[in-house]
């Protein structure tokens, strides 16, 4: 055999002369089948087909479905790029943060399972050699023994196999589980979550981007990682092991063929990263919308409007099914393409090479390698030899055919790995203090000096303080300029004014959720103010959680050994029976359905008393409870040493506070004394 070997060794060195004959020899045969011409024509036909459809459809990748773009000039094909690189390489540190970590054990892990693998891939080879060598050879004992060597392989194949999904799954659930740790610590920074969709104008559906992106990213990158390092190992040991045997035109061949491939398919495939990226962009899309659809399902029931929101959602629909028509297009027709090239075309070549010993330019020396001694070829070896060679050619093709493949993986990773860095790069812009939004005025901001960031906030014991602050929009709306004045400890203040004038955007600012374009804030820390909306928010938990939000159960249990405050609480706000009715203060339900609107404000007033704060700003908050009920509320309040900064229409309210501030809704206030009008009543004006 070693004899036979250095002789096959010898066959990847055949003169010139030689490997022309062959080709010549080839190239009649194909002459002599017109089958072989028609399937070049279909061949460069579709090939054509698929080279005009990328053209014609290039923008649909950049561009919403629809919309005709001029003069977008020349772009990338795909995302796969330096950037691309620079972005994964962010979000791997992310989701394998060092050498030691738990992941990367468990890629450790995955990669030797690899190894073995391949290793037993090449072992099966050998064995079904063996098979078939006795069967030609009519050798019943060298039968046996091969057939309980090959089922000795098949149990620990098998459990290889099962193993790599096993952590190929746990890899990827790994991954998830780092990103979405990392991004709900940057997500749910205070304020963070109010910006991303309400300040910055870059990401449309961060929902889209937290939840299935990362899980589809997660999962991608744990795919293309064996589906990478599998071939890449395999095509590494099964070349050197078929060089030995074949020479090096045997893997060379193959490698060669490949590379022509890999060229075709990187000027023939569509830009699946751009594509799938707005696929996500599209779904996001369609999902906010039935979001949006729940959230004002009362209000569109009493305009009817069931008709127009089915439009607006079949419109979205509509944008999916278009997209993923011309996606599903573009992989048949590449389909096609790569069937052919890395199934058919590797196959024709594979026997092309498999039968270079016995009818190439080495043909006399390796059949004299395996005469017997009576000069009679032993063609039980050929079988065998050809066996052997031709599973490690296939497994070779198929590596390296893999490998050529995950291009079009590649480029899917790029497509969530953009997204993903997307919301990466705008939630550091928000931390510090960043945004990108079209402004609506910018030489009129530019002309008063106003930018966003150009103010100040600062923490300053007990005083609320606004000096010369310039109430602006985050899109560049001038509400209010020059707006000054102090709020004390001790002091209550209405504030009033046409919708529109800046009465709640003056509470963003104070709140930190707006940016400052100009002036300077001194507030009191966050726990000494408390804010009330029109409608107030109800979590997810128990009825005992409503009222101590945001406090958690830990929290409270620390500071009270039963729910007796609690009971008081609802007594004073005339809500006692929501208790019994719901039964008890460990209740679990859906409050917001639950509740009527006088109740959810009756909690939310009964919230405020627990925490005690030193300032609440109460907008529009008990517009759906009784005036006398209203009144006690705030007589209460103030009693208790809260600090009331109330906006509101209701005339009932103004004997409550001290001062008024005044917005025109033209840009000008007033700030002064509360004075009643002449023969003012609770509840007239």
């Amino acid at each position: 055999r070693l004899v036979r070997e250095q002789n096959l060794m010898s066959l990847s060195k055949p003169s010139l002369h030689l490997i022309s004959e062959y080709c010549r020899k080839v190239v009649a045969v194909c002459n002599e089948s017109p089958r072989l011409t028609v399937t070049g024509v279909v061949f460069a036909g579709v090939t054509a087909f698929i080279v005009h459809s990328n053209h014609k459809f290039a923008q649909r990748a950049n561009h919403p479905l629809g919309v005709h773009v001029k003069g977008s000039g020349r772009r990338k094909r795909t995302l796969v790029n330096a950037e691309f690189f620079r972005k994964v390489r962010k979000l791997i540190k992310i989701a394998v943060p060092g050498w030691t970590s738990r992941e990367a054990l468990q890629i450790y892990i995955f990669s030797c399972f690899l190894v073995m693998r391949t290793y037993l891939s090449i072992k099966v080879s050998d064995v079904n050699g063996t098979v078939v060598k006795a069967i030609v050879e009519v050798n019943f004992k060298q039968f046996i023994k091969a057939i309980g060597t090959l089922a000795l392989f098949a149990i620990p194949s098998s459990t290889v196999n099962s193993m790599l999904k096993f952590l190929s799954n746990k890899l990827a659930l790994a991954y998830r589980t780092r990103l979405v740790n990392h991004f709900n610590e940057l997500y749910l920074q205070p304020m963070m979550y109010y910006k991303v969709t309400n300040i910055d104008s870059r990401i449309a559906n961060p929902d889209q981007a937290l939840t299935t992106t990362i899980d589809e990213w997660s999962r991608e990158l744990s795919t293309l990682y064996s589906d990478l390092t599998k071939p890449l190992l395999d095509t590494i040991l099964f070349s050197i092991r078929l060089a030995e045997l074949l020479g090096i035109q045997g893997p060379l061949s193959a490698m060669t063929y490949y590379a022509f491939c890999a060229f075709a398919f990187r000027y023939l495939s569509p830009p699946l990263g751009r594509l799938t990226a707005r696929s996500q962009e599209l779904e996001g899309e369609f999902r906010r919308l039935h979001n949006r659809l729940i959230t004002y399902c009362e209000e569109i029931a009493f305009y009817g409007g069931h008709k127009k929101e089915k439009s607006i959602l079949n419109k979205a629909y509509e944008d999916i099914e278009l997209h993923q028509s011309y996606m599903i297009d573009k992989e048949f027709y590449v389909g096609m393409l790569h069937g052919f090239l890395t199934k058919y075309g590797s196959f024709l070549l594979a026997y092309a090479v498999l039968a270079l010993p016995v009818f190439g330019p080495g043909r006399a020396e390796y059949l004299s390698s395996i005469e017997d001694q009576t000069g009679v070829n032993q063609k039980g070896v050929i079988t065998g030899d050809y066996i052997r060679n031709s599973n490690l050619y296939v497994n070779l093709a198929r590596a390296i055919g893999k490998i050529v493949v995950s291009y079009g993986n590649i480029q899917k990773l790029a497509g969530y790995t953009s997204l993903v860095s997307d919301l990466h790069d705008v939630l550091d812009d928000l931390k510090d203090g960043k945004y990108v939004r079209t402004m609506t005025n910018p030489d009129l901001l530019e002309e008063k000096g106003l930018r966003p960031g150009n103010g100040h906030v600062s923490l300053e014991g007990d005083i609320i303080r606004f000096k010369d602050l310039s109430i602006v929009t985050p899109n560049g709306d001038i509400l209010v300029e020059k707006l000054s004045l102090d709020i004390t400890d001790g002091m209550s203040l209405m504030i009033t004014g046409p919708n529109g004038c800046g009465k709640s955007s003056l509470f963003r600012i104070l709140g930190e959720l707006w940016p400052i374009f100009g002036g300077n804030v001194s507030k009191p820390k966050l726990t000494d103010m408390f804010y009330i909306p029109q409608k107030p928010y109800l979590t997810v938990g128990t009825l005992r959680d409503q009222v101590i939000y945001p406090q958690t159960r830990e929290e409270y249990d620390e500071l009270h050994d039963s729910d007796a405050g609690l009971a008081e609480l609802f007594a004073l706000v005339r809500c006692s029976n929501i208790v019994e009715r719901e039964g008890g203060w460990d209740a679990v339900n859906d409050w917001i359905e639950v509740l009527s609107g006088g109740e959810k404000q009756q909690i939310a007033m009964a919230r405020l008393i627990y925490h005690k704060p030193k300032y609440a700003i109460m907008d529009e908050c008990t517009s759906a409870i009784s005036i006398d009920l209203e009144g006690f509320m705030y007589v209460h309040c103030k009693k208790i040493g809260i600090n009331l900064i109330t906006v509101s229409h209701r005339p009932s309210l103004w004997m409550y506070h001290e001062y008024l501030l005044k917005f025109d809704g033209r840009g000008g206030w007033e700030f002064g004394p509360m004075v009643l009008p002449e023969g003012y009543q609770q509840g007239t004006a």
